[in-house]
């Protein structure tokens, strides 16, 4: 991993997007930051700590659910490959949740998608959260380090159409 996401992360810097006394929120909203290297695509997904942890809750039937443990990363792990899909070079590719931490009301985790080829064209869609709001907005931001292009993706409304990009 290397560039602007690494340096962020290696970093420990994180962006809020939230008021730290907020607690309740009228508003449901997911951003991602997101760096494609030639073969390793990583990003940052920030969500309302409250949204993730209900839609996790209500995914695995159980009781209650910690995000910041072992049990909540792989419930996150798994939920995240059913709601965010990324395809590279037309291979469906699968998340691997590399941290996951608290700050204020938001939860962010690392995440990083291998590709076995050099990544040439993208498809992506992130329905996060879709199933529990009907006002749900995702945003991606993304950078193809080698290109140095620049992009931002907007899902909403329940969409669940790919988003397509070559490089």
């Amino acid at each position: 991993m290397t560039g602007w996401l690494t340096a962020v992360l290696l970093a420990g810097a994180v962006v809020s997007t939230a008021p730290a006394s907020a607690r309740a929120h009228d508003f449901h909203v997911s951003y991602t930051r997101m760096a494609i290297e030639p073969m390793v695509i990583s990003a940052q997904i920030r969500l309302f700590s409250d949204d993730v942890t209900r839609a996790l809750i209500e995914r695995s039937k159980q009781p209650s659910m910690t995000l910041d443990s072992p049990s909540g990363d792989a419930a996150f792990k798994a939920y995240l490959t059913e709601s965010f899909q990324v395809t590279a070079n037309g291979r469906r590719l699968l998340p691997v949740v590399v941290s996951g931490s608290q700050e204020k009301d938001m939860h962010s985790y690392i995440v990083t998608w291998t590709s076995a080829t050099p990544i040439t064209s993208l498809s992506m869609h992130n329905a996060a959260l879709f199933e529990l709001f009907d006002d749900q907005q995702n945003i991606v931001k993304v950078k193809h380090m080698a290109s140095g292009k620049e992009f931002t993706l907007f899902y909403a409304g329940g969409s669940r159409a790919d988003q397509v990009t070559r490089f």
